[in-house]
């Protein structure tokens, strides 16, 4: 089932939770709903299950507007970050429940929660009740309840957020199998960039209720349109430093007190037709930054930090502090100098007054 989100807006009272949000969700995709708390992606969600009434705007299912659909006639399945099962029910009888109320057939229901059961493997879990389930078992049941009722579009709520991290990675590869063996439209509401990156077909991500891209993983890192997702996105994030556009002797120069990069021909004059004036934040995450021994700026050691295949090292630059990824062993000890060298052909560049990326189209 496509999914349009157009011109939606919802208000409480004074304040905009969503503005002005436009989306086009194709069949079978899987979106995620990302960015920080309080930006307006579980309110979105929230909307397209019926819960809340949009306040401006229309939510298309196709080609029907559903605004004043009742969330039950909507075909959609929801799973809750509280999984919200019922604690005297067993898990059968929580998977059924929807069947239920919908008054199907005794011999249907089994039929579809042994199916479904099977699906997410908890077939030998039907007779427990939640007190006696996982967290993962929990929220296998709370996926159960929703897929029962053959949904066209399945709405996730942070759905992975209780669990341990190991269950966590284990149910992100779980969830995103079962999306695309089932080819349900889905939307998934998370404030975890990687659950984003790593499930989705496309990211919308947000920020006080407006829409700040809406692209793959891959655009989102490598081509971010402002200064709010190029800091979002990326762990480590990426480094932002605040520096003048600067002509001498025929280059074009990104300076600060502390900082002197030449910037390479071929974007030098898109920065010069596009910059406003010459305050220029420049953008370089952590693995585009060497740590060389020969060449680069020098740098004081400040903080070490060792990640198994890589290690995260802080050091000085001046006023400035740069975070670097680096490939184990690094023998360097804090408050020892090194050389640090920036691939050029890596960097991001963003209006210091528009905050918009002056390298993209």
């Amino acid at each position: 089932m496509e999914v349009r989100l157009k011109n939606l807006s919802k208000h409480f009272g004074k304040v905009k939770a969503v503005n002005n949000f436009n989306l086009e969700i194709n069949d079978g995709e899987f979106v995620a709903l990302l960015g920080p708390s309080g930006c307006g992606k579980t309110t979105t969600l929230l909307m397209i299950a019926g819960i809340y009434k949009p306040t401006a705007g229309g939510i298309y299912f196709g080609d029907k507007i559903v605004n004043e659909v009742l969330p039950k006639d909507r075909k959609i399945g929801m799973v809750f970050q509280s999984y919200a099962l019922y604690p005297h029910m067993t898990a059968f009888d929580n998977i059924t429940f929807p069947l239920k109320l919908l008054r199907t057939p005794k011999e249907e229901r089994e039929k579809r929660v042994n199916e479904v059961a099977k699906l997410v493997q908890i077939e030998e879990l039907l007779d427990r009740k939640p007190a006696e389930l996982s967290g993962g078992q929990q929220q296998r049941v709370a996926l159960c309840r929703a897929l029962i009722k053959k949904p066209d579009i399945l709405l996730l709520d942070e759905p992975l957020s209780n669990l341990d991290a190991k269950l966590r990675t284990l149910m992100r590869a779980e969830l995103k199998r079962l999306q695309r063996r089932l080819g349900i439209t889905t939307i998934f509401v998370t404030h975890d960039q990687v659950e984003a990156m790593t499930m989705s077909d496309k990211i919308a991500l947000l920020q006080l209720g407006k829409l700040q891209q809406y692209s793959s993983s891959d655009e989102l890192y490598n081509r971010p349109v402002n200064l709010f997702v190029a800091g979002f996105i990326g762990s480590p994030p990426m480094n932002l430093i605040d520096v003048s556009l600067e002509q001498e002797e025929g280059k074009l120069l990104l300076k600060n007190e502390d900082i002197t990069i030449e910037i390479p021909s071929k974007i030098s004059k898109l920065i010069q037709s596009r910059s406003q004036d010459n305050k220029i934040v420049l953008g370089i995450r952590p693995e585009n930054i060497t740590i060389d021994h020969k060449r680069g700026e020098e740098a004081e050691v400040y903080v070490v930090e060792p990640m198994g295949m890589q290690v995260l090292v802080t050091v000085k630059l001046g006023n400035l502090q740069i975070k670097v990824l680096t490939a184990p062993p690094f023998t360097k000890k804090m408050g020892e100098e090194v050389k640090l060298h920036f691939n050029v052909n890596k960097i991001h560049l963003f209006d210091k007054n528009t905050e918009k990326s002056l390298l993209l189209n």
